[in-house]
């Protein structure tokens, strides 16, 4: 997708190309645009001149363009490092929050962020891979403090909450995490230790709706005949 005028960042770009979230026919509108802000190259001036172009016609010309950006040639690795550095990932203040005080989290954070191209996921899409981590990598791990720990930081999010934000904990952290359970052996009851007070309430609101129905489409139902 083209940048605004006044939004020209040209590492972003290429962050957000070598990751996969811009096409390759998109690169020579982003070229016009390049140059209309003053950059020069020939690899800039023959790609702003490509009409729809596919990624095979392309070969190494994007990599010399971005040269002509004044840019050096950029791993996945570093084009996660500079949207997060950017602050354009995440997109939610409890995902921050939650990135910060899990740094054994970003690993997968940093696969996430990559394999949607650099561009938001979604809220709750990132709040389900972090349901993942807890599940896959602490709670299967053995790592019960560090899920316990968890738990503590949501229920302390949930505190001053804004409902934007309890809507996202509560059903794409404790639903989710529900619905991943109950495929596997333990079953969701093996974390109902770790809840707190609010976080418990939640838990128990959720398994009231979902009582007696098998898919999210009985419990839409549900909420219309009510």
């Amino acid at each position: 997708m083209p940048p605004l005028e006044n939004e020209f960042d040209p590492a972003l770009l290429q962050a957000r190309w070598v990751l996969g979230g811009i096409r390759a026919d998109e690169l020579p509108d982003l070229a016009v645009v390049a140059l209309q802000h003053g950059f020069v190259g020939n690899a800039l001036q023959y790609l702003a001149g490509l009409t729809k172009p596919t990624l095979a016609d392309l070969e190494s010309l994007p990599e010399k363009a971005f040269a002509d950006l004044g840019l050096k040639p950029m791993d996945r690795d570093a084009a996660v490092t500079y949207l997060m550095t950017r602050r354009i990932l995440p997109t939610s203040a409890a995902m921050s929050a939650l990135l910060e005080s899990f740094p054994d989290f970003l690993p997968r954070w940093r696969e996430h962020a990559a394999y949607w191209g650099g561009e938001s996921a979604g809220s709750y899409i990132d709040m389900a891979e972090f349901v993942h981590f807890v599940v896959e990598d602490l709670y299967e791990q053995g790592r019960a403090d560090e899920v316990g720990r968890v738990f503590a930081v949501l229920e302390k999010l949930l505190a001053d909450a804004d409902q934007e934000t309890i809507n996202l904990i509560g059903l794409g952290f404790f639903e989710t995490l529900q619905n991943v359970t109950s495929w596997r052996s333990y079953g969701a009851k093996a974390f109902e230790e770790f809840l707190g007070e609010q976080s418990m309430r939640m838990w128990r609101e959720l398994q009231r709706i979902w009582q007696g129905k098998s898919s999210l489409v009985d419990v839409i139902r549900a909420e219309r005949e009510g």
